[in-house]
């Protein structure tokens, strides 16, 4: 691992790039003629690589990071809607799924995040706490199975909220064919209608509630 502040200099070189890349310098002049490295040429023909250009390549193998940031945490977050699922185990198979994907990707001061409950409920313990995590600055990466783990729906906000704050979400995969996510997404649904549902039911008993209270204070007067 090196630090960017590390790297003082304009330009490197071939030398120098070889051991960032843990090459020999050869194989460094070879991927070079082929068009694969981005060297250019000085005015006395020796090759040289930009700085810019070294610490891209250094960021894309997961061997750099900012000094402000190496202390940070990779939160892997998981979630499940039911007990049921819970019991089958498919909550500890989705954190193992998704450390296995992490750890490729240069995974450090990890913290798993794990919670029963429904993607529609946004008091979730777990995903406030990341909230507030992300908030104060501790969080560097944010791992997930599926984006509807974070949240079943305004995904976006939550996305606007890391990248402001500098935090990436790595999805481990794009696409929910698993049945089970789909039973999922219809008993979301349906605990959001039987909460819409109870609401306007208590509105309701309110209503008539406060209606009847009138009717009393007004025979009262008349009487």
């Amino acid at each position: 691992m090196y630090k960017r502040s590390e790297f003082t200099k304009n330009q490197y070189t071939t030398g120098e790039v070889a051991g960032y890349l843990g090459l020999r310098p050869q194989t460094v002049i070879g991927q070079d003629r082929k068009g694969t490295l981005p060297f250019h040429r000085t005015q006395t023909n020796r090759r040289m690589m930009l700085r810019e250009d070294l610490l891209a390549l250094l960021e894309a193998r997961g061997t750099l990071f900012d000094d402000n940031s190496f202390d940070k945490l990779d939160v892997i977050y998981s979630r499940v809607s039911s007990n049921e699922q819970k019991q089958k185990g498919d909550l500890d198979r989705q954190v193992v799924k998704v450390i296995e994907y992490a750890a490729g990707k240069n995974l450090r001061n990890p913290l798993i995040l794990k919670e029963v409950g429904s993607g529609l409920n946004d008091s979730r313990k777990q995903i406030q706490r990341l909230i507030r995590m992300i908030l104060q600055g501790k969080v560097n990466r944010v791992f997930v199975n599926y984006r509807d783990r974070l949240t079943r729906f305004g995904y976006h906000y939550l996305e606007t909220i890391c990248v402001e704050n500098g935090v990436e979400i790595q999805v481990v995969s794009d696409e929910t064919t698993e049945k089970s996510a789909q039973d999922e997404m219809v008993e979301d649904m349906m605990a959001l209608l039987a909460s819409f549902s109870g609401k306007l039911y208590g509105m309701r008993s309110k209503c008539k509630k406060h209606a009847r209270e009138l009717i009393e204070q007004i025979k009262e007067i008349e009487d």
